[in-house]
This record gives structure tokens, C-alpha cells and sequence, in this order.
């Protein structure tokens, strides 16, 4: 087992395969003192596990289809937390309601808006290309961008939003080209290349485009 104490974020441990996560309790009381050693070096240092105070967005921007949804949040009688758009407003209003369902709401609004910017993009380019997929999925996932599975299914992760449109439209055709090539093999590539002649250039971008997505939608 590995300990890791990152900072803004807290501590974590990574689990080998074949190992239960009943022993981690125990191998934490064994790894005490190290622990409390090691918190005391890096807040000597001027870092914090803690994770940074949680700020509500007053607006979202989604930077692929340069749309800023400004966000207003009213107080009413009515129990509950509702959420309607209106034009380039989103209306959060009811009693009382948590932090964490303000982020859920705002989370599902991503959702609903990735679904239907990506499936007319992704439509649009399938015909475009000659590449036909089955079915697309929206998901929510940290490290993955999109995928495609063997059976022409092609998942986008709905945090796409934030990326600037030469980068969605990269992702779309990445996962379009496993639809003929279902592999990362030089005729993959080629294919890719074919169609997207700077795909190196926009793989250097993508692979720093985590960035540009907000905190409050990884939580």
C-alpha cells in the first residue's frame, strides 16, 4: 500500500490488487507518526491538505459554443430546490438548499446542455466523415475524454463543454476513428492524420485541457 498527502486535496492511499480495503485502517495506525511527520514538513513548507473553500460559479462559460450562462439564485417560500433556464439565465430559487445540491443542479444543467451540443456535433461529423457509431453516451469521468467500445458505442465526457472547440471537435473524430480502427495502431493514426492533419499538435493541447474545467464540477 502507497500513502500519498497531496496538497488542497488530502490524503490518499492506493491499494495494490488483491488487497482489501479492511486493511487500511490498520495500516494507517501503523503509519501514524510518519504521517503526522510528513503533514507537519509540508504545512512547515506553506502547503495545506486541506482543500480550498468551496466557491459557488456566478456564471458558466462553455467555451465550445462560446456560451456564458449567467446564474441567479433567489430565495422563495416554494420547498425545494428548482432550477429553470431562461435565455442565457439559470434560475435556482426555493427555501434553503446545500452547497453540494447547488453543485448537483448546476452539474446536471452541464449534462443536459453536453448532450445536446455533442450529439448534434457528433451526428454532423459522422455524416461528414463516412463513420457511423450506434449509440452516445454522456458521461462524467476524470481522466478520460471520450471512448469508443467494440460494439460502435462512443462515450463524451460531458466536461467538453469547457474545451474550445478545436478540441471537442478532435475528441469526436479520435473516437469516430475507432469505429473503423478500434485500436491505437499506425493505420489508426493514419486514418486520424487523414482527417486531422494537426492531431499531434491538438493531442499536446488536450493533454493539458483539464485545466480549463471548473472545480466545482469535479467534486
Amino acid at each position: 500500500m502507497i500513502i500519498k498527502l497531496i496538497p488542497d486535496k488530502g490524503l490518499e492511499v492506493v491499494l495494490p490488487k488483491g488487497v482489501s480495503k479492511r486493511e487500511v485502517p490498520k495500516f494507517l495506525e501503523r503509519k501514524r507518526e510518519w504521517i503526522l511527520s510528513a503533514i507537519s514538513h509540508l504545512e512547515g513548507k506553506g502547503f495545506s491538505l486541506s482543500p480550498p473553500k468551496l466557491v459557488l460559479p456566478e456564471s458558466i462559460f462553455f467555451a465550445a459554443n462560446e456560451t456564458e450562462i449567467f446564474i441567479h439564485r433567489v430565495r422563495t417560500r416554494k420547498v425545494g430546490l428548482h432550477v429553470r433556464k431562461n435565455v442565457d439565465k439559470l434560475m435556482l430559487s426555493g427555501t434553503d438548499w446545500t452547497e453540494q445540491e447547488d453543485i448537483a443542479a448546476l452539474t446536471e444543467f452541464v449534462r443536459t446542455q453536453a448532450r445536446s451540443f455533442l450529439s448534434a456535433e457528433i451526428t454532423d461529423l459522422s455524416k461528414e466523415l463516412g463513420m457511423n457509431f450506434k449509440k452516445l453516451f454522456i458521461r462524467s469521468q476524470r481522466k478520460r475524454w471520450g471512448s469508443c467500445s467494440s460494439k460502435g458505442n462512443i462515450n463524451l465526457n460531458m466536461k467538453l463543454m469547457f474545451l474550445p472547440y478545436s478540441l471537442v471537435r478532435y475528441v469526436i473524430i479520435h473516437e469516430l476513428c475507432h469505429t473503423v480502427h478500434l485500436n491505437h495502431s499506425l493505420k489508426y493514426w493514419q486514418l486520424v492524420k487523414q482527417v486531422e492533419p494537426d492531431f499531434q499538435l491538438l493531442e499536446k493541447e488536450l493533454g493539458k485541457a483539464s485545466l480549463l474545467v471548473p472545480d466545482w464540477i469535479n467534486l
